[in-house]
């Protein structure tokens, strides 16, 4: 399945409104606990990105490494009056009785009932960076179908892909200016995992990354100039320093550089025009599609033959 981008809202115990269960009990750096009666329960999946927000604020960015599931009994606290059909109570803080439902019955303590459930744990804690720099204002002008009462919303991938990488001079070790990588071109579906999101451990090859900065310094796909996320992908894998000449290579937004050695996209030798796969063109890639790649120099024909030949076959 295609990776997605989903926002977590982490709600602290002390912080419920609406006390139809206890909460979640969740680590906002670490895991996200949910279960199956929380919409979008069944599309998280491991090496989806994730924005963690509480309720008011955009928290941190990460990778779901590890998902795990198991059946529990769930609580639940119901009105005291069987009859009842109230779908929130509410614990109050300075008013006696402590409880009441929206059907406005007040009691001491709620009825307690168990329901099966299947709990899910989307842990993500390796690769958390906090954030302190984005609003939930623009969170939610990147979430398509925005409802503050959901728990978990699905993202605009571009946007959340590119978010994770703005972060990446921490995630990954590196210092600003010095992204590029050596990975091997094409990777076999066994190697994806360590593909996703940490490619490899960026080596910052610089000059050939400054050769191409200095021949037109923005992704050859998006138009992007933010140089900070700007990395130079090999059109043919990094084998020695004849490979580091700029013919062999493409300035890429870190997201688009993913994409590249992902063989998710590839340029017509003969066109130059950029095609992506069926998945890519499902999760915010469309605009990209039959666009001409913007370069300033000379890129070899040969090597782009290569690719686009595994990439159409």
């Amino acid at each position: 399945m295609a990776q997605q981008a989903w926002s977590f809202k982490a709600i602290e115990q002390d912080d419920l409104r609406y006390w139809g269960n206890d909460g979640y009990h969740d680590n906002s750096s670490a895991f996200y606990r949910y279960d199956n009666f929380v919409a979008n329960h069944k599309n998280v999946k491991e090496g989806d990105i994730v924005i963690i927000t509480n309720r008011d604020n955009v928290l941190g960015v990460s990778v779901i490494d590890k998902m795990t599931e198991k059946h529990i009994n769930k609580k639940r606290n119901k009105c005291i009056r069987e009859e009842c059909n109230a779908k929130k109570i509410f614990r109050r803080k300075t008013i006696k009785p402590e409880w009441r439902c929206d059907n406005e019955h007040t009691f001491d303590e709620p009825r307690e009932i168990f329901e099966p459930a299947v709990e899910f744990i989307a842990n993500y804690e390796a690769r958390y960076k906090g954030i302190t720099n984005i609003s939930m204002s623009q969170l939610i002008s990147e979430t398509p179908r925005y409802n503050g009462q959901m728990s978990i919303q699905e993202v605009n991938f571009e946007w959340a892909i590119a978010l994770f990488d703005s972060q990446s001079s921490v995630v990954l070790n590196l210092q600003a200016g010095e992204a590029d990588n050596d990975t091997p071109t094409f990777m076999t579906d066994d190697q994806r995992n360590i593909v996703e999101r940490q490619i490899k451990q960026r080596r910052g090859q610089q000059k050939f990354r400054d050769g191409l900065l200095k021949s037109h310094p923005v992704c050859a796909v998006t138009g992007c100039k933010l140089v900070d996320i700007l990395e130079a992908a090999h059109v043919n894998a990094y084998r020695n320093d004849s490979h580091n000449h700029i013919s062999n290579g493409l300035l890429l937004r870190s997201d688009i550089h993913t994409l590249f050695d992902l063989n998710l996209f590839a340029i017509d030798p003969d066109t130059n025009k950029i095609h992506f796969s069926e998945g890519a063109l499902q999760y915010g890639y469309q605009q990209y599609e039959c666009a001409v790649l913007d370069i300033k120099h000379k890129i070899s024909h040969n090597s782009l033959l290569k690719r686009w030949k595994t990439f159409t076959r």
